[in-house]
């Protein structure tokens, strides 16, 4: 059985699909709509839509995951603007998670435009287009959120779509969110 096979679609109420961590031992999405959740959680307090008028934009994706709340966030924004540059730096332990999304076909309902852009962040781990620059960094946050610093990406939103902080008490802690306020 491959890493993909161990991740299996459940649908939520919005008609959007989600999984289970084995590992966490938790729906990676609420219950009541995986797709509504990247809106109403990440892109909308973010103010997307508003700051989509810059000529660039960079996102910090903090456990990417499914890849739902990038897919969002680029969907807002080049309606908003089609011309937004953006940049994304994803940060996922588990490359699978990603790579499942694609594999079991999980933005068929979305009506979704850049199925291709989060299949080569999903695989490649990097894109680039004329409008998006995009990497995905593989490994434990505590570790590659520091890299992001060093790198002097400075984020103008941040998703920190961690598990709870009972299943995944070690990116809830004082000293991840200082890392990441440095970003």
């Amino acid at each position: 059985m491959s890493d993909l096979e161990n991740f299996t679609p459940k649908l939520t109420a919005d008609g959007s699909f989600t999984f289970v961590s084995q590992e966490f031992g938790e729906s990676f999405h609420s219950h009541h709509g995986a797709k509504q959740e990247s809106f109403f959680k990440f892109v909308e307090p973010t103010q997307l839509a508003t700051a989509a008028q810059k000529p660039v934009l960079r996102l910090l994706d903090i456990c990417y995951g499914l890849g739902y709340n990038t897919a969002a966030a680029l969907q807002t924004i080049w309606a908003v603007n089609p011309k937004c540059c953006v940049e994304v730096i994803g940060l996922e332990l588990n490359p699978t998670v990603p790579q499942a999304a694609i594999a079991h076909h999980l933005f068929d309902n979305w009506n979704y435009n850049y199925i291709e852009i989060l299949q080569e962040l999903a695989f490649e781990h990097q894109v680039q287009t004329p409008r998006l620059k995009g990497k995905l960094l593989i490994g434990d946050a505590r570790t590659t959120i520091q890299l992001v610093h060093q790198s002097d990406f400075w984020a103008d939103a941040i998703f920190l779509d961690a598990f709870s902080p009972p299943q995944c008490p070690q990116l809830w802690t004082l000293e991840f969110i200082k890392q990441v306020s440095l970003c």
